[in-house]
């Protein structure tokens, strides 16, 4: 029976031995192992955006102060060893990357040297006072280097006395004759000048009557220029000479005329006198004006007409009285004074402006006789300041080829025109209008600029034609701005259509240079020239 119970079919058999084998398998189960098995994925908070502290990586205002720690947390995950940040260089800290070791090139090279020649130096990984090497050759050097010496207690100095030697050496004293000849041969070498002294001022009336039979001066504007320019005026080149001046001893430099009427005609000369002259009327010399030691080089009237400015070679600026021809104030600055400008506007009538010598502008209070501004920004001499925008601006040129626009009374240039191709400008005009200015440029030619808040020059706008290379020619105006006037380095006085910028008209004037021209203010064909021959005519 045991021998039935045990016999099978082949195939049973092989069933029994596959479910024998897999339930070994399950009771048996996976061998053990002595590694610990760890999670390695980050932490990720999906929810970072649901917080009011998150900060994205693209915002650009943030409304509350978020920690540093927050602000360099990386987006997502742990930070990466290598993480750079916005300057390029690794952090290892919340506010940067510090070395962990830095050394000077200069540093290094003296301890590379100093090893090979002496064997010992600093131990780099301490930088104190330990060393690696040669200790004997340490202690022997006192720890010297090839650079520097021993770094141990230095001996100090000797202090020399420098004039030690003047005590080892006998010095004759010099004789009274020996140290008179060395203070002329001093004052010699230095070229020593004499004391700027102020000339005394008089004046000569040369008129008949003084004054009229209903007490009047020269100063009453006739009748029929006391109206003004008509609104309508229109003004024309003038054709012949009608009257001619010539009361000045040498050349005359500049003329002005009287403010408003232009019924008297000012002018200045190299023989140190201002002349005052009758326009209306018998066109006689009423006053002559003397107290420079030196050449006239400008004037200016006032805005009345009442007072005027002079400046001259003798290094004085002085005010007059126009009618009775007092000297009002005479101001100097041991400068020599290349232009001068009286302040437009009635309120600041003591206030005038000087181009100098020395590069700078000086801004005058007469009543108390004192520099009150200084401008200074020029390379070269100053030869002109204009006004314009009713006295709250000026112009300046100078011999530095470069055009400055100040603010009156803030010495900072507002507007610096400086080009290539430009030219000194040693004279300048406003147009009546107010919104163009023109400089007399000394390659003869005049140049445009606008006024107001740009002053660009007009590149499409030049006056050429005139000769005024080497010489500072007065160029004006016409009353209604149809007409621009200069003059010319060969005698001649040249008219220009100010649209065109065409030759109008040519003037044979004088024999010598037409230094200055000026337009009436109210007659329409009426100019006056002046010239260094020492005459000044009048042109209808």
């Amino acid at each position: 029976m045991d021998q039935l119970a045990a016999y099978a079919d082949s195939d049973e058999e092989e069933v029994l031995d596959e479910k024998t084998k897999r339930t070994e398998i399950e009771t048996i189960g996976p061998p053990k192992s002595s590694v610990q098995i760890q999670d390695l994925a980050p932490e990720v908070d999906l929810s970072l955006e649901s917080n009011p502290y998150y900060v994205k990586t693209d915002a650009r205002e943030v409304y509350h102060n978020p920690r540093v720690q927050d602000l360099w947390k990386p987006v997502a995950g742990p930070r990466h060893p290598d993480d750079i940040n916005p300057l390029g260089v690794a952090n290892n800290t919340y506010l940067g990357h510090v070395e962990k070791c830095a050394m000077n090139e200069f540093v290094f090279a003296e301890q590379f040297h100093t090893f090979n020649n002496y064997g010992y130096a600093q131990n780099p990984s301490d930088m104190s006072s330990n060393m690696i090497g040669d200790a004997d050759m340490h202690k022997k050097k006192k720890g010297a280097t090839v650079f520097g010496g021993s770094n141990g207690p230095k001996k100090k100095r000797k202090k020399i006395d420098p004039r030690e030697w003047k005590k080892q050496v006998e010095v004759e004293e010099l004789t009274e004759e020996q140290k008179a000849e060395i203070a002329m041969d001093k004052a010699r070498a230095r070229g020593r000048r004499k004391p700027i002294e102020s000339a005394n001022e008089t004046t000569t009336f040369h008129g008949k009557v003084f004054k009229d039979y209903q007490d009047r001066t020269y100063m009453h504007i006739p009748h029929e220029l006391k109206s003004g320019p008509a609104p309508d005026l229109k003004c024309y080149i003038p054709k012949k000479c009608i009257h001619t001046w010539g009361g000045h001893a040498k050349a005359v430099n500049r003329i002005e005329f009287f403010p408003k009427s232009g019924h008297l005609l000012l002018s200045g000369s190299m023989d140190h006198t201002a002349k005052l002259w009758s326009v209306h009327g018998q066109r006689t010399l009423l006053r002559t004006y003397k107290g420079h030691t030196g050449a006239v080089r400008d004037l200016n009237f006032n805005y009345d007409g009442s007072k005027f400015m002079t400046c001259s070679y003798d290094r004085y600026v002085k005010m007059w009285d126009t009618e009775y021809g007092r000297c009002i104030s005479r101001h100097t600055s041991k400068k020599l004074p290349y232009c001068v400008r009286i302040h437009p506007t009635a309120e600041k009538q003591y206030e005038c402006l000087v181009g100098q010598g020395d590069k700078t502008i000086v801004q005058w209070d007469t009543r108390a006789d004192e520099i009150t501004q200084k401008y200074d920004e020029h390379l070269g001499n100053v030869n002109t300041v204009t006004f314009v925008d009713e006295g709250r601006r000026f112009i300046s040129t100078s011999d530095d080829k470069k055009v400055f626009v100040w603010e009156y009374g803030i010495p900072v240039v507002m507007k610096h025109i400086s080009e290539p191709d430009m030219n000194s400008m040693p004279a300048v005009a406003v147009h009546p209008n107010g919104k163009w200015w023109i400089g007399q440029s000394l390659d003869n030619t005049i140049r445009v600029y606008t006024c107001g808040t740009r002053f660009k020059e007009n590149v499409r706008k030049i006056f050429k034609g005139h000769s005024n290379a080497g010489y500072a020619c007065q160029l004006g105006f016409s009353t209604d701005g149809r007409f621009v006037i200069s003059g010319d380095g060969r005698g001649r006085c040249f008219f220009w259509d100010w649209k065109t910028s065409k030759v109008y008209k040519r003037l044979q004037c004088h024999d010598k240079v037409c230094i200055g021209a000026a337009w009436h203010p109210i007659l329409p064909s009426r100019v006056a020239t002046c010239s260094w021959d020492g005459t000044i005519k009048y042109w209808d």
